[in-house]
C-alpha cells in the first residue's frame, strides 16, 4: 500500500512544505528536526518558525548550521503566538501543500508520502493524519452518530479507519492545499494563550467552505506531548486574568455552535461547571462572584469577538 502511495504520489506532481512552529524547546525540537531530514521523498521545503527568546548553545549552532546549509529555513518570530507563527508559514509557503507538524513528534520515513497520496483527487483540501502518543484523550461514545460539526468532541483522531469528510484535525498533524489556507485569511488569531481550538476551527471553516477533509490513518506520527514549551504560550497563570481559562471555548462555541443546544450545553452547564463552580471556588466560596463575573466577560468578549471576525470574513 506505501510503495503503492510514492508511486501514485510521483504519477501527479504535488508539493509540500512541512511546517514546524516551535517555542522554547531544545533537544526535542533537534529529534524532531533529525527525523524531518530522514524524509524519503523529502518535502520542498522545511520552515521552522521559531519563537524561542534565546536557544542553548547546542540548539543555536544546529539550526544555524541546517538553515546555512539550506536544509530548513529558520524563520525567528516575536512575540510568541502559535496562530501567527502558523500564518507566517501559509505567508513563506512555496509547496502546493502545507504540512503543520508540532516540535515534539517521531515521523516514518513515508510521512510526506502519506499526506500527499491524498491530494491526487483534486476534492481533497485537507488531511486529518493520525496520531500515537502514550497519554491519549478518551473520546466519548454517541450512539446513532452525531453532526459533522461535533467531530472534534466524538470523532477520534486516534483511530485507525480512514474517514472521508470529516471536520476536525490536531494542530500537531495536518495539511491543507496553501492556496485554500491563503483564501481562508489563515488562522484565526483571535484564539488567545495556547491558542486551544484553533487547528478546530481551522478545519471547521475548511468543511463549512465545501472542502473535504480525509483523515488518513496511515499518515500518522508519534506525539511525544513533552511536558514544556510547544503550545504553551501563555498559558494562564497567576498573572493573566482568569477570563482567559474559558475564552478560546466561548469563542468557538459562538463562531461555530451558536445557537444549537450544544452551545447552551457548553455555556450554561459544562464550562461554567468546570470555571466558576470548580472545586477550589467550591471549598472557597467567597471567590465564585468574582469568578463569575470573570466568566460573563470571557463570553461577552468572545461575542464581541466573533462579531467582528463574523463581518471581517464577510467583507473578504
Amino acid at each position: 500500500m506505501k510503495g503503492k502511495a510514492i508511486r501514485a504520489m510521483k504519477a501527479k506532481v504535488v508539493t509540500a512544505t512541512l511546517a514546524i512552529p516551535t517555542y522554547n524547546r531544545e533537544s526535542v525540537l533537534l529529534d524532531t528536526l533529525r527525523s524531518a531530514l530522514k524524509l524519503k521523498p523529502k518535502p520542498l521545503e522545511i520552515l521552522v518558525i521559531d519563537q524561542t527568546p534565546k536557544h542553548d548553545k547546542t540548539t543555536e549552532d544546529f539550526l544555524a548550521n541546517a538553515n546555512r546549509r539550506g536544509v530548513i529555513r529558520w524563520l525567528r518570530q516575536q512575540p510568541p503566538s502559535l496562530t501567527v507563527a502558523r500564518n507566517r508559514a501559509i505567508v513563506e509557503a512555496k509547496g502546493d501543500v502545507l504540512i503543520f507538524i508540532d516540535d515534539d513528534v517521531v515521523l516514518p520515513v513515508d510521512f510526506i508520502a502519506m499526506h500527499l497520496r491524498n491530494y491526487q483527487d483534486g476534492k481533497v483540501q485537507a488531511v486529518a493524519g493520525g496520531v500515537d502518543q502514550e497519554n491519549k484523550p478518551q473520546f466519548p461514545e454517541r450512539p446513532g452518530g452525531w453532526p459533522r460539526l461535533l467531530d472534534y468532541k466524538y470523532f477520534s483522531i486516534y483511530g485507525q479507519k480512514r474517514t472521508v469528510g470529516v471536520a476536525t484535525f490536531m494542530g500537531c498533524n495536518h495539511s491543507a492545499r496553501t492556496h485554500l489556507l491563503r483564501k481562508l485569511g489563515g488562522y484565526d488569531a483571535q484564539y488567545i494563550g495556547s491558542a486551544f481550538r484553533e487547528d478546530t476551527d481551522m478545519a471547521v471553516r475548511i468543511w463549512k467552505s465545501g472542502g473535504t477533509i480525509v483523515f488518513d490513518p496511515e499518515a500518522r506520527l508519534t506525539h511525544l506531548a513533552a511536558p514544556t514549551g510547544g503550545c504553551r504560550i501563555n498559558v494562564p497563570v497567576k498573572a493573566n486574568p482568569e477570563w482567559w481559562v474559558p475564552f478560546n471555548r466561548h469563542y468557538f462555541a459562538f463562531r461555530h455552535l451558536f445557537p444549537s443546544w450544544e452551545f447552551w450545553k457548553m455555556m450554561l452547564f459544562r464550562d461554567l461547571r468546570e470555571t466558576v463552580l470548580r472545586k477550589a471556588n467550591v471549598f472557597h466560596p467567597w471567590r465564585i462572584p468574582g469568578s463569575f463575573l470573570s466568566y460573563n466577560y470571557s463570553a461577552l468578549r468572545a461575542l464581541w469577538n466573533a462579531i467582528k471576525k463574523g463581518r471581517e470574513e464577510a467583507g473578504r
